[in-house]
């Protein structure tokens, strides 16, 4: 049976365009926004055409800024399936009619309802990346993105956020740090070369598009965020786990204007452009290139076939489709372990195995401590025994599936 053409409700339209408005004066306003948009892409939203926008995924801020790129068009937003059941956020999203996309999984739904709002007309957008960067650095694509891309079969956009990542942090508890923001929204495939390039040039050029160091962006602008009076960079040691001077595992911590190893005694400070001040030669001075060194750790240490790591865990599990407590139940009474077979979690009343190679990937909050796990309809979050295993869980994922 063939789809009904997709209708977007009157009242979705008008509060799409509310939100659009009033966000697009707010980040001028209070942040500096400018849109920097191709001839081309001014050309689609003029004529009323179809089209993709893919947006590097820095920070929550990016969805603001997706926004105030497709105003006063409407556009239908690609969104993870457990933000539709979160309270009165969750009401407006689907009050906005967005697309629910299960994470790191296929969501045969979801692909459908993609393809039914281009072929009413609407703008699609989406973070091909699947979670916000946790170092300021890009995440990965899985290829399937250009398969997708070529079903569409419509023109694609990208846009690159600048300065997101520092306007809402993810390791803090996603604090908000005024500070100055913009956008480039720029023309990457026309009709013609989605439907005809290779998938693999697809990917390449989709990668060089999206990549971004949202620190060497930054690095010498002399842009600061934040205010002299709170911390900027509060709870940045949630996504630091390795000391880069002793090398000891989840010793660092810091009070949000300097950074300190409680194992060696290394204390750096930290600047309102979002840098460090090492204190000596040698060590890193942002979290991104902190992060590569954790990563290389990662690899050497994943190189042995009996690697493992594990945590004792609370988990919360949670079915789609109905509202929602995101909070952790029971005690610390179960195990999570990652090693190069899969993941293993085991409490009193349950036991799940899942094999590597079914394991595409996993969301994370690295301010709160817990991974995300979609099976099916079914939510798993297991909140770790310290919240700086987060970031090795999932920089662990990354190194054992060669994405990074």
């Amino acid at each position: 049976m063939e789809d009904k053409k997709l209708k977007i409700g009157i009242w979705s339209r008008i509060l799409y365009g509310i939100l659009g408005a009033v966000m697009n004066l707010i980040i001028r306003l209070l942040a500096g926004f400018r849109l920097k948009t191709d001839p081309e892409v001014k050309e689609w939203k003029r004529s009323k055409k179809s089209f993709v926008i893919l947006c590097a995924h820095h920070s929550e801020a990016d969805a603001v800024v997706m926004l105030a790129a497709t105003f006063p068009r409407y556009a239908r937003f690609v969104v993870g399936a457990q933000q539709l059941y979160k309270g009165f956020k969750g009401k407006i999203l689907r009050q906005l009619q967005v697309i629910s996309k299960k994470q790191f999984t296929p969501d045969i739904k979801a692909i459908k309802e993609m393809i039914r709002t281009v072929k009413a007309g609407y703008i699609l957008g989406m973070m091909p990346e699947g979670r916000v960067s946790m170092d300021g650095t890009s995440n990965p694509i899985d290829d399937s993105t250009a398969k997708l891309l070529k079903k569409l079969g419509v023109p694609v956009a990208v846009l690159k956020p600048h300065g997101t990542y520092f306007l809402i942090d993810p390791y803090g508890g996603f604090k908000v740090h005024l500070g100055k923001i913009g956008g480039d929204l720029k023309c990457l495939f026309d009709e013609e070369e989605i439907k005809e390039l290779p998938g693999e040039e697809i990917m390449d050029r989709l990668n060089e598009a999206i990549s971004f160091n949202a620190f060497e962006e930054t690095r010498g602008t002399g842009r600061k965020y934040g205010s002299k009076n709170k911390p900027w960079m509060n709870r940045i040691s949630n996504i630091l786990y390795r000391c880069p001077k002793c090398g000891k595992l989840y010793t660092m911590d810091d009070d949000g204007r300097k950074l300190f190893c409680t194992s060696c005694g290394m204390t750096m400070g930290v600047t309102r452009e979002m840098f460090f001040i090492p204190e000596e030669e040698g060590l890193p001075d942002n979290p991104a290139d902190w992060n590569k060194g954790q990563l290389e750790f990662e690899h050497g240490f994943w190189s042995d076939p009996s690697a493992s790591i594990g945590s004792g865990v609370r988990k919360s599990v949670m079915e789609l489709g109905k509202d929602i407590d995101f909070g952790p139940v029971g005690e610390r009474d179960g195990k999570i372990i990652l090693s190069r077979e899969g993941l293993n979690y085991e409490d009193p009343e349950e036991t799940l195995d899942v094999p590597l190679a079914s394991l595409p990937g996993v969301s994370a909050d690295y301010s709160k401590g817990f991974i995300v796990l979609y099976q099916g309809d079914l939510i798993r979050r297991f909140y770790l025994d310290d919240r700086r295993m987060t970031a090795r869980f999932v920089n662990s994922l990354m190194v054992l599936k060669g994405l990074k």
